[in-house]
């Protein structure tokens, strides 16, 4: 039930696989019957005929009616007094729907795609971000423990103590980072102080350019990772929160049904017409007897 883009457009938590199927089959229903599709179907009948210019987008949207019986399975209906009119209007209803359909669920699949390298990128981010704050840490406890063991003396050894503080920093680094390695091993035990001086100097220094070079690839990965969500929004925008797994298709052995429908108000007043007749048949045998 993970699919963040019909989540996204429904604002609710799917429970369950039918709260799912629901949900999609109704978003269809929706679709299908908006201003826009509604308004491009009007086109392509007025292209086909002259009879549709007359008829407004209102007067087209109350022919149509879309319904599901059970998931996978639609039926469209156009209800008119024209047989032939209703039967173009269904038909271009049902060519639109199933291109404009199959656009939304091709977006919908650009939407995951992008969604995943989004995911992606943020994961590159969180391990840069934490790699230039352990390398900012290491540089600054180079720089502390160059102060800390400053000496003016340009001859004098360095005492062990301070000698192990540099190794443990330096095995703290890490074994990735590569360009540490030209300073390893560590400058002889007989180096000076101010050897030693210079030496972590080189390697803060190294470790501030590494820390530059990684900001950089930091700074290009979120410009990608802008333009990416700007084109997983316009997509996801597009697919009007169908499954990327959604497949619309024609069921292309059925054809139009065509049938009369008695209109609901002729219906009543048949019934009550012929309630009246055989309530005054009943009175009349009534008065007889």
């Amino acid at each position: 039930l993970e699919d963040r883009n019909a989540a996204q457009h429904a604002e609710i938590e799917f429970i369950n696989p039918d709260d799912y199927k629901n949900w999609q089959m109704s978003n269809l229903n929706n679709i299908i019957q908006m201003d826009w599709l509604v308004q491009k179907t009007l086109k392509e009948l007025q292209k086909k005929d002259d009879f549709w210019t007359s008829f407004s987008e209102e007067d087209l949207g109350r022919m149509l009616k879309v319904n599901w019986r059970k998931a996978g399975k639609w039926r469209l209906v156009a209800e008119g007094a024209d047989q032939r009119r209703a039967a173009q209007a269904v038909s271009a209803w049902h060519a639109v729907a199933i291109d404009e359909l199959k656009s939304a669920t091709s977006q919908a699949q650009n939407a995951l795609l992008f969604h995943t390298q989004l995911q992606e990128i943020a994961s590159r981010q969180i391990a840069m971000e934490t790699k230039i704050s352990e390398l900012t840490q290491f540089q600054d406890s180079l720089l502390a423990w160059k102060q800390g063991y400053a000496n003016p003396s340009v001859v004098q050894s360095l005492d062990d103590n301070a000698r192990q503080e540099l190794e443990i920093l330096l095995n703290n680094a890490g074994s990735d980072n590569q360009w540490l390695f030209q300073f390893i091993p560590i400058i002889p035990h007989s180096s000076s102080a101010a050897e030693y001086q210079d030496w972590v100097q080189q390697v803060a220094s190294a470790t501030g350019t590494e820390i530059q070079s990684l900001d950089s690839q930091l700074a290009h990965l979120n410009e990608q990772q802008g333009d990416l969500f700007a084109r997983y929004t316009q997509a996801s925008n597009n697919s009007y929160g169908l499954s990327s797994n959604l497949v619309v298709e024609e069921i292309r052995e059925r054809s139009i049904e065509l049938y009369a429908v008695r209109p609901m108000g002729l219906i009543i007043l048949a019934g009550g017409a012929f309630g009246l007749l055989l309530w005054t048949a009943l009175w009349l045998i009534k008065v007889t007897l």
